[in-house]
């Protein structure tokens, strides 16, 4: 019992000391998201015009609400454009198939 009363003090103290190490996570509500994924998968992802570095099945988080356009490049295939519109708080989930798969 004497070892429950030396360890408890221990204990609340790890416990408090840990809430400085919690994550708050911003508001997303005002922003929305893409899970863009393809078949076959690996496409190259292009978000208005720019490389993003990011291949499918893969996110676009944080964008802020408006219209956008995506190009996916998969080798051997032709690209495809997608015009896309981003509402806040929207997750829009994007599956393309290319020609001939």
């Amino acid at each position: 019992m004497k070892k429950i009363i030396y360890i408890l003090p221990f204990v609340l103290i790890l416990i408090i000391s840990c809430r400085v190490g919690v994550v708050d996570f911003p508001d997303d509500s005002k922003t929305g998201t893409l899970f863009i994924s393809s078949n076959p998968i690996g496409a190259e992802i292009f978000f208005e015009s720019s490389k993003t570095g990011k291949v499918t099945p893969d996110s676009l988080i944080n964008l802020q609400p408006g219209s956008y356009n995506l190009k996916l490049h998969l080798p051997g295939y032709s690209d495809k454009n997608i015009n896309v519109n981003v509402q806040s708080g929207q997750k829009k989930y994007i599956n393309i198939s290319f020609n001939g798969y």
